[in-house]
């Protein structure tokens, strides 16, 4: 798809010619970076009223001895709803599932049970300690719990409530001490919790573990260096008959999608709070991390043709697809990335912890592409990202120079420490560094340009970039980068990834942002389709408004179960080549991922020659149809069917339903319980002593 020419190819092109001409002082002024507020705080419509707000649905409480429930309130009518819209209950009660189940010490994690758990299970039982028995993925809590975040600011934003406000700063809180506990500013931890003694009971209203993990990038902390953490990690936790004192502890080696939750989630609530202390807090943080990224160059590419072939298959798989127009890396002399580096046991006495003065300019690493030792320095680099745990270890990088999402992800952070402070060395970093000399716009325009078949693809990649390009565009005022990043979430992200995934958060959060001018029938399309997803996400058990839980889906009953238009689909040869066969890098063969297994006979295989490969939906499938998963928007649409051990053993925060529920009512897209809110309401009962 060809596009216009760069709207910021001016500002570059007289730096260019001021250094051209030796005289740095005649670079260009620097381009306006316009920020905002990416929404306006709400008017509480209880304010000054007789009724109190409340957070969680059907929880109680007992007032001078009147019991009062929490229940869905009309501002407007001036009553209690009797029969709430089911959509808009379905929401708020796997909010209530969520608050209640899913946030031990304010972490996002999976339920998993001691036994079957049968649909239709009332929440007395499945949610009983004694029914529960373990918390799972909580090495995804730090992203999931930015993503809660996301989705309490977007509930506030449409009800106004005071205790949707405390809500959403209490979860700020969590998301914050997720950094506070790495005692490393602006370094995130995965999650955190207590190593107890091993005759401690089990709590379901904390992380425990009963030793300490076998795991490098585990650490101890101290309580006291995070403000917001759970009393029990400071004085230990009663058990009604004993107090036990844990060791608290937290894991790292963060990847980038667990930093994407809080960066997308920080930004939209530092312009909502009232917290001027919290705030800095959260503007610390950010702007810690991004000048805590290391600068690594690789030089003299043009010098060696062979090195410029394996780093560009090294960082796209060697199978990129470009667009007429698209900026030629075979040009590259030069690939700057930007690296995050980890703690370990081999540099725990140099590691510097505290935030560094400034954006990184100078290299911390260069890898001479023209040395004799290019090769093995390339290998020594890769070890150090693939989770090496030597003095140089590397959490994950941003190959600004050459990856589209990680273009966006680095301008995007530029813009947001730059929004929280106004320091002018944030848009001197974005505008002279990042679009002028690495030519980050450009290279965004290249996001979309691999995208492999769907046997191999890895769906969660492009959640990882949709969200923070969601964020950004939301925070940008108009401008010409504004306009360059809505279209690359048309072009890029929208037209060559996701249209056809059936992914209602994406479907909000494109059609949110990208203009009529630029998306077309897109919008209306992205809307329409992110509506229909909603309303058919929900239990996957057979009771609709249950839980999603692990429960086996037939591959049968999926294919039989397909809609008019929609079929099993087989990958071709030329995709299975392209899923198997890998690629070279001097020499050296870096294997694909099979996509192939020994023919069973199963419902939906595919034959390939003497080996088959699983069948998938042609269409994307809708949510009904979905097997299980943590959170649906980040997996693949077209899988018919899986299987588990232990029927409904686990069970989903839920997050994929609130947080697009709320995207789709921020946009208009959705009117279930508009103008509707929590609100304590008389059960006609006495309590109390």
């Amino acid at each position: 798809m060809a596009r216009s020419s760069r709207s910021l190819a001016l500002a570059g092109a007289a730096l260019a010619l001021g250094l051209a001409l030796g005289c740095e002082d005649a670079a260009a002024p620097l381009p306006p970076l316009p920020v905002q507020a990416p929404f306006a705080a709400p008017a509480d419509p209880l304010a000054g009223g007789r009724v109190e707000s409340c957070a969680v649905l059907d929880d109680t409480r007992c007032v001078a001895g009147a019991a009062e429930r929490c229940a869905v309130y009309d501002p407007a009518a001036g009553a209690f709803v009797a029969d709430p819209d089911p959509l808009f209950r379905r929401v708020l009660k796997y909010e209530r599932w969520y608050d209640r189940y899913h946030q031990p010490d304010g972490q996002t994690a999976n339920r998993a049970f001691t036994a079957a758990t049968p649909a239709g299970t009332p929440e007395e039982v499945w949610g009983a300690p004694a029914h529960f028995a373990a918390y799972t993925g909580l090495g995804d809590s730090a992203i999931w719990s930015g993503t809660a975040l996301t989705a309490f600011a977007l509930r506030y934003l449409q009800t106004g409530t005071a205790a949707d406000y405390a809500r959403m700063v209490t979860k700020t809180r969590q998301v914050l001490t997720m950094f506070d506990v790495t005692e490393i500013e602006g370094y995130l931890a995965r999650f955190h919790f207590l190593v107890m003694d091993p005759a401690a009971p089990q709590s379901d209203q904390h992380v425990f573990q009963y030793a300490p993990p076998d795991d490098p990038a585990c650490h101890p902390f101290a309580a006291a260096s995070a403000p917001d953490l759970p009393a029990a990690y400071r004085d230990g936790w009663d058990d009604g008959t004993t107090v036990w004192r844990g060791a608290p502890m937290w894991c790292g080696h963060p990847s980038i999608d667990q930093y994407s939750g809080p960066l997308t989630s920080l930004p939209l609530v530092y312009g909502l709070l009232d917290d001027a202390a919290l705030k800095a807090r959260i503007a610390r943080q950010v702007t810690c991390y991004l000048k805590r990224l290391a600068r690594v160059e690789i030089r003299h590419l043009q010098q060696n043709p062979d090195a410029l072939d394996a780093v560009r298959a090294f960082f796209a798989n060697g199978a990129l697809k470009l667009d007429p127009g698209d900026m030629d890396f075979t040009k590259l002399d030069t690939v700057v990335a930007y690296v995050n580096r980890r703690p370990t046991a081999q540099n725990q006495d140099t590691f510097d912890r505290s935030c560094p003065d400034r954006v990184q300019l100078e290299p911390w690493r260069v890898i001479d592409a023209a040395a004799d030792s290019f090769l093995i320095d390339m290998l020594n680099f890769t070890n150090d990202m693939q989770g090496g745990e030597g003095p140089t270890a590397i959490d994950h990088i941003y190959a600004v120079s050459v990856r589209g999402g990680d273009a966006l992800h680095l301008l995007h952070l530029a813009s947001v420490a730059y929004s929280m402070t106004g320091e002018e060395q944030y848009r001197e970093f974005l505008y002279r560094e990042l679009v002028d000399k690495l030519r980050a716009v450009d290279v965004a325009y290249t996001t979309g340009a691999l995208v492999m078949p769907r046997w191999c693809r890895s769906f969660y990649g492009d959640h990882i970039t949709f969200a923070p390009a969601w964020s950004f565009l939301t925070l940008l005022g108009d401008c010409p980068l504004r306009t360059d990043m809505q279209r690359v979430m048309d072009v890029e992200l929208w037209q060559k990834e996701l249209f056809d995934l059936g992914n209602a958060k994406f479907d909000f959060m494109y059609a949110g942002t990208v203009p009529e001018a630029i998306a077309g029938g897109g919008r209306a399309a992205a809307l329409a389709d992110g509506v229909r997803e909603v309303e058919r996400l929900g239990g996957n058990g057979g009771v609709f408004d249950d839980p999603r839980r692990s429960y086996t889906r037939d591959r049968q009953s999926i294919v039989d179960a397909l809609p008019a238009g929609n079929a099993v689909l087989c990958p071709t040869e030329a995709e299975r080549k392209t899923c198997e066969d890998g690629f070279a890098i001097m020499g050296l063969r870096i294997p694909g991922e099979s996509i192939t297994h020994a023919c069973t006979g199963a419902a939906a295989e595919c034959p390939l020659g003497d080996v088959c490969a699983e069948g998938m939906a042609a269409q994307a499938l809708t949510p009904d149809l979905r097997t299980y998963e943590d959170f649906l928007w980040q997996r693949n649409p077209f899988k018919l069917g899986d299987a588990f051990g232990v029927e409904g053993g686990e069970q989903s925060p839920g997050l994929d339903l609130m947080e697009a529920f709320w995207l789709g009512r921020t946009y208009g897209a959705i009117t279930a319980g508009q103008g509707q809110v929590l609100a304590w309401q008389a059960a006609g009962t006495s309590c109390g002593p």
